[in-house]
């Protein structure tokens, strides 16, 4: 033991410089992909540190237990144990962390396992200082919980800890909840929020809100609306489990066919985050997956009158009155009268037949009055009233005290007044109550909530007169923002007589700016970029905010363009050759989109084709886009051959970019050539090995 305590302190003082210089220069680092398992195996690591810290606390507590020999030489022992592995398990938990995690926690989790590092190797050098020793212990305990609970919220989210109680009762599901938030947010939550969270947003996409899911991640947006076979996210679930590119990833719990389902079919619905059950059509492919395998609603309202008989429902249903059962189940009856031209009192009153079993009545737009709620006061039963755009008044309100069941009640479009609040009020098991279109004003809706602190009191939208809304800005109506000098311009505005106005110096647009009457040419001769901001005015409306269109020279127009390797693309981010050349350059979303073609293993080859006019060209620019989280340049080199007959290529140009340590977000790589005739041209662009280069769009000059 002796003989091997300086080998084993040499080899912890190596393993802590080494640590040091990582922690020093991690901004500087890249990880090679054959050194990325060793971080991967932080996890498994991790746990011995963690017992034999706890372990040698223990003995410590203990040691009077013990002969002091033997616990001298067990402690020293355990003590260089709990150091090399805890120093292996920050290496290991380092190097994982620059695999591309970024968070506020991950930071605290690291920092703290660093310096807990350090503290148990600071110990092994105070073992012969009793008291000082006795404080570095505990410290080292107390560091080994905090950090760990900063890792188990990296992994299970920063309340799984507390979420048991605090979660103190499940959250009521009913017809008016979002679809989103009954449904796919549980989804998302128990297979994918543990590795996409605001601490651990892998792929910098957060799935906890839909605001974050709004924004999208390096690979652009998760799922596009009405659109469910092109979505990210259900191609990313469909790749073969072996996949790396498989979410979720291999040994986590996987989308069930029931939960892909559900997925798939809300996102072909449109993706809205606010629809909810009740919105939804009873043809409605949603609402029918919904009703027949997700459907958790409370269960039937269960009623103690009885059925009526299927004759009676069928002698009662005419064409300006229909009676239908709630469900085969439920004894409860639907009743909706129509017409107001043909309506007679005896549609109402024959429903004294089956008074005790009508629990829904829609009246809306017929002449109702108050004799006839004398009537419906005896459908003791009654929940649902619609008394819409009918004759009733305040008063009429008053025959209703006898239905002691009803929840909501649409008086819309009538003629109550203040005094129909002491009417409401003898209404006791009453919910909602819709006054929209109403002689109410805002002080009488306001003693309505007083005087019926537990019904919701539906007003409409009121809008303010003396209140002006903010134009949305302008739009670009040209298809693309390359242009050729001289092609024309133009903007439009969904809103009639709206002014637009705009600037051409870079300057904002205000009320004296050029106002926009008919397309205009721009002269881009001189610049190859040209920026228009514009804004819109109209009399009764606060300006829009303004915004930019930024215009490139299109130069040279190949016959075509055949690119070799098909990259990264898929279905979802479109055809190579279509995005080098559609005429669009975009600064935003850059990761595997329709604006971006991504290469990876193999190479961008473009071979470009100049046969037919064999122009002379003295320039060729490369538009590469990086994401914000990459640190050096993805690009190895970028390469420039030529050709007669495309059988035999010269290089004409090589530029290397191994030694560039930054890249802008969007850059323009620009290959000067001799200026001459072309009839072929071929463009290689190289990434660096396990890094992803994205080029958005070929020009040449």
């Amino acid at each position: 033991m002796k003989k091997a305590v300086p080998y084993v302190l040499n080899v912890l003082f190596f393993l802590h410089v080494l640590l040091a210089f990582l922690v020093l220069f991690e901004g500087y680092m890249k990880v090679p992909f054959w050194v990325q398992p060793l971080g991967r195996m932080h996890p498994l690591v991790l746990h011995f540190p963690v017992a034999f810290i706890v372990l040698l606390v223990v003995l410590n507590l203990f040691k009077k237990q013990l002969e002091p020999a033997a616990f001298k030489k067990i402690n020293f022992a355990l003590l260089l144990l709990t150091s090399f592995t805890t120093v292996l398990a920050t290496l290991m938990g380092l190097l994982l962390s620059l695999e591309g995690y970024d968070s506020e926690l991950l930071t605290l989790h690291k920092w703290v396992g660093v310096a807990l590092c350090f503290v148990i190797y600071a110990l092994v050098w105070c073992y012969s200082y009793p008291k000082v020793f006795q404080v570095l212990l505990y410290v080292g305990l107390i560091g080994v919980m905090v950090g760990g609970h900063f890792g188990a919220g990296l992994t299970h989210g920063t309340n799984f800890l507390m979420e048991p109680i605090t979660a103190s009762k499940e959250e009521i599901i009913d017809e008016n909840t979002p679809v989103y938030t009954a449904y796919i947010a549980p989804v998302l939550k128990a297979k994918c929020t543990s590795c996409h969270n605001p601490q651990k947003h892998k792929g910098d996409l957060d799935l906890t809100t839909i605001e974050a899911i709004t924004k999208g991640g390096e690979n652009g947006d998760l799922w596009l609306p009405h659109n469910a076979e092109e979505s990210l996210f259900l191609k990313r679930v469909a790749l073969p489990l072996e996949d790396e590119e498989h979410m979720p990833p291999e040994g986590k719990p996987q989308l069930t066919e029931t939960e892909i389902e559900l997925m798939r079919t809300w996102i072909q619905h449109g993706a809205d985050h606010q629809v909810n059950y009740a919105q939804l059509k009873e043809a409605d492919t949603l609402k029918q997956l919904l009703a027949s395998k997700w459907i958790k609603f409370t269960e039937e309202k269960k009623y103690d009158f009885s059925f009526v008989s299927p004759q009676t429902i069928k002698e009662l249903n005419n064409p300006y009155r229909t009676v239908v059962q709630k469900s085969p189940s439920s004894p409860g009856l639907d009743v909706a009268i129509f017409g107001r031209s043909a309506f007679q009192d005896a549609n109402l009153t024959e429903l004294e037949k089956v008074k005790d079993q009508v629990v829904y009545l829609n009246l809306a737009n017929l002449p109702i009055n108050t004799d006839h709620t004398a009537t419906i006061g005896k459908f003791g039963n009654l929940e649902h009233l619609v008394l819409n755009f009918t004759d009733v008044n305040s008063e009429s309100i008053a025959a209703l005290a006898s239905c002691t069941q009803l929840e909501t009640l649409s008086l819309s479009g009538t003629d109550v007044d203040a005094s129909v609040l002491e009417h409401l009020k003898g209404l006791k098991s009453l919910k909602e109550v819709f006054v929209w279109n109403t002689d109410l004003e805002a002080e009488d809706i306001e003693a309505l909530r007083n005087g019926l602190p537990k019904v919701v009191i539906n007003e409409g939208y009121i809008p303010n007169p003396e209140e002006e809304l903010e134009l949305t800005p302008p739009t670009l109506e040209n298809e693309g923002n390359i242009i050729s000098s001289g092609d024309l311009i133009s903007l439009g505005h969904k809103m009639n007589g709206v002014a637009i106005r705009y600037t051409l110096d870079g300057s904002q647009p205000d009320s004296t700016s050029t106002i926009f009457e008919k397309p205009f040419a721009l002269d881009l001769m001189d610049e190859r970029k040209q920026t228009i901001k514009t804004l819109a005015y109209k009399d009764g409306w606060l300006a829009s905010k303004p915004v930019s269109y930024e215009f490139y020279d299109r130069g040279l127009v190949p016959e075509g363009v055949e690119v070799l390797h098909p990259g990264l693309l898929s279905s979802y981010t479109g055809n190579a050759e279509k995005i080098l050349t559609d005429a669009v350059r975009i600064n935003e979303k850059i990761g595997f989109s329709k604006y971006w073609a991504s290469f990876k293993k193999d190479p961008l080859v473009a071979v470009v084709d100049f046969s037919s006019s064999a122009p002379e060209i003295g320039e060729v620019v490369l538009s590469c886009g990086i994401h914000f989280k990459q640190k050096d340049s993805p690009l190895d080199y970028v390469a420039v051959w030529t050709s007669d007959d495309k059988e035999d290529w010269k290089l004409i140009k090589k530029q290397s970019f191994t030694q560039e340590n930054k890249m802008e977000r969007l850059k323009e790589i620009s290959m000067k050539l001799p200026k001459q005739s072309y009839k072929y041209l071929k463009i290689v662009a190289q990434p660096q090995k396990g890094q992803i280069i994205r080029v958005n769009q070929l020009f040449f000059f």
